[in-house]
């Protein structure tokens, strides 16, 4: 059996820790601080819409304290600026082969599957490793307590479309292992043959991820589908520009969307976007240069107005530096609303 290295045990990398090694994968978590310290001592809870599952993963703090081996898969799911730093960090520790002496470097001998929102690790992990998988992944999930993740998707857990990212043969025979024991653990999944076939989710994917920003600056409950909407129609304006397919829904194309409904979760009432969460955690970064930031990327290569997504993002950076431009951000979030409604739609 595989053993899976999870490094990021938020709302995505806790939430497959989680149901993993609940369903009996080989798992090792990668956590920190407060987090790390609540799964060693109470392990990593899961709450869904049907209950609340306690698994009981391998845990560590650092990639010092994993002894990497051979049949190894590791899995980042840290936000993209995270994962920036590591990559370079997780290629070049040591692999142990069967003899127990070091053999290679994780970068040359390990898959890697990615499970992130956005492109931009897609595009950095083959400068560090041979081996690439990316997955798209559909899952509202939560983490804001220490050693606690939630998501609201029934019955399945949440739902990944993963492809090879390298041309290594390896890694679509990773794709559809991980497919499968996705599937194991109570995901939804669908493995896509080539990386010509998995690009067009990414995109797809990245435009729902749009939301992302509007919901880090008005926060849960306040409705802005026109503001995103406006969002959506400058980045496929910028996709059209750039010659960039995309497929509109991943679990519709696949036909799975009755496996992934949304659910309640007792107790929670608040639940919002990934990017809102690092708000709220107050980790003084947030990952939505690389969403709304790579259609102003593009369009501003080409030339395509962005404005609307520049905006946007700029807003993000300030909250999560603690920063409201000089009195530009009200603090109310309904009088966010109206200068955005002003700045986008007007």
């Amino acid at each position: 059996m595989n053993r899976y290295v999870i490094i990021g045990a938020g709302a995505i990398g806790g939430t497959l820790a989680a149901a993993g090694s609940d369903a009996g994968l080989s798992i090792t978590v990668i956590a920190r601080g407060e987090h790390a310290d609540a799964i060693a001592a109470g392990g990593l809870a899961m709450r869904t819409p049907s209950g609340t599952i306690t698994a009981r993963p391998e845990l560590a703090r650092s990639p010092e304290e994993v002894e990497l081996r051979t049949g190894d898969v590791l899995v980042l799911a840290t936000k993209t600026n995270q994962a920036l730093t590591a990559l370079p960090q997780w290629a070049d520790r040591p692999v142990t082969g069967a003899s127990g002496t070091v053999i290679g470097t994780a970068g040359e001998l390990l898959p890697i599957v990615l499970l992130l929102n956005g492109t931009e690790a897609a595009r950095q992990a083959p400068r560090h490793f041979r081996t690439v998988v990316a997955a798209t992944v559909w899952m509202p999930a939560l983490f804001l307590s220490p050693g606690e993740v939630i998501t609201r998707m029934q019955p399945d857990h949440g739902a990944y479309f993963a492809g090879p990212v390298t041309a290594d043969p390896e890694a679509v025979a990773t794709a559809r292992q991980f497919v499968t024991d996705a599937g194991t653990a109570g995901f939804a999944a669908e493995a896509l043959g080539s990386a010509d076939e998995l690009w067009p989710h990414i995109w797809g994917k990245l435009l729902t991820n749009l939301a992302n920003g509007l919901d880090s600056i008005l926060g849960p409950g306040i409705e802005y589908g026109e503001l995103n909407d406006a969002l959506k129609a400058e980045a496929k304006a910028v996709y059209a520009a750039a010659g960039i397919d995309h497929v509109g829904s991943s679990p519709k194309a696949f036909d799975i969307e009755d496996r992934i409904q949304i659910g309640e979760v007792d107790g929670v009432e608040e639940f919002a976007s990934s990017s809102w969460q690092s708000l709220a955690r107050g980790t003084g970064s947030i990952e939505t240069d690389y969403l709304g930031g790579e259609i102003v990327r593009i369009g501003n290569t080409l030339g395509v107005p962005v404005g609307k997504n520049a905006f946007v993002m700029r807003w993000c950076r300030a909250l999560a530096a603690g920063d409201d431009l000089a009195g530009q951000i009200p603090a109310d979030p309904q009088e966010r609303l109206a200068v955005l409604r002003r700045v986008i739609l007007d």
